[in-house]
């Protein structure tokens, strides 16, 4: 399953494409991913987006919640940004809070490529069935 997961992810299109999240590690309770900073992903002061750190939080839980075997869905998401990230690599890594038939609870944090801890996010999704 984590190989079909990492193929469909790497030949996706939109955000994470533009972005260049990369799937670096994947397990059923654990997902490790990186976005390497670029121009596009700064904002006005030379940070890194809020926006794109979030998008990295969602797109890291996601990843580990597609290794349910359903397919999920964000119904609420929060982030909670501690200190700007400048360098020149995010890492997120997503866990488990809880896992249902219907429901995941995800925690990603967010660390710069000096294990600053950068943000923490709160994912919660619906896992739809594939059959």
């Amino acid at each position: 399953m984590k190989d079909k997961i990492i193929e469909g992810f790497e030949k996706s299109n939109g955000f994470k494409k533009i972005h260049g999240f990369k799937i670096v590690e994947l397990t059923s309770e654990h997902c490790l991913m990186k976005y390497e900073v670029k121009e596009s992903g700064l904002n006005p002061y030379g940070i890194v987006h809020g926006a794109v750190i979030f998008g990295l939080a969602d797109t890291c839980a996601g990843a580990l919640a597609f290794m349910s075997g359903k397919t999920p869905l964000t119904t609420n998401s929060n982030i909670n940004y501690l200190t700007e990230a400048k360098g020149k690599e995010l890492i997120a890594e997503a866990t488990i809070l809880k896992e249902g038939n219907k429901i995941g609870y995800y925690t990603v944090n967010i660390y710069d490529e000096n294990k600053t801890l950068i943000a923490v996010s709160n994912v919660n999704m619906y896992l739809v069935s594939n059959k």
